[in-house]
């Protein structure tokens, strides 16, 4: 079994409406983890949201950024709700690959980022989440420092582990 990188809703209608700073930090964050991934031969999956709206099938908005996008054959699973497992072929892009274990980044950390982690949860698959590579948005009076260290702490009392971006390790696959 192995580990994967999954790589949720980096897509240009999200990133672009973080403020310029937090949008190049996290951008920087997210292409290490892919870069390091990728030299280490990790599988690294991307999670895309569709929706009637901005993130509407085709469009620029809802492109994933072009400083982390997939490569080919990279594989791009389509989303229309929070949990990424919800009505996707996930769970068969990681049995496939005989993934057990997920690396989690992305946009956004309380809807998206926190639903599939969940949904990974429920289904056994043991996750980390790089800490610090992961992003939202201000809200309901909460700054996003705020949302993000609620859910950290919610996410650790789930038996999720969190590391720096710095810290995650991927190791070379097994022969199979």
């Amino acid at each position: 079994m192995q580990r994967a990188l999954l790589v949720i809703d980096m897509q240009n209608e999200l990133v672009d409406s973080l403020p310029a700073q937090r949008r190049s930090e996290l951008i920087s964050a997210v292409g290490a983890l892919v870069h390091r991934a990728r030299a280490r031969g990790t599988p690294v999956v991307y999670v895309r949201h569709n929706d009637d709206g901005p993130l509407r099938l085709g469009t620029p908005p809802w492109e994933i950024a072009a400083e982390v996008a997939p490569r080919n054959g990279e594989p791009i699973v389509e989303k229309q709700h929070a949990d990424a497992f919800v009505e996707t072929g996930l769970t068969e892009v990681f049995s496939v690959r005989k993934i057990d274990e997920l690396v989690v980044c992305g946009m956004q950390s309380d809807f998206c980022v926190d639903a599939t982690i969940r949904g990974a949860l429920e289904r056994g698959y043991r996750v980390t989440l790089a800490e610090d590579a992961h992003a939202t948005y201000a809200d309901g009076g909460k700054t996003e420092r705020e949302i993000i260290d609620e859910l950290h702490r919610e996410l650790r009392g789930r038996s999720v582990s969190l590391s720096a971006v710095d810290a995650v390790h991927f190791e070379q696959p097994w022969p199979m």
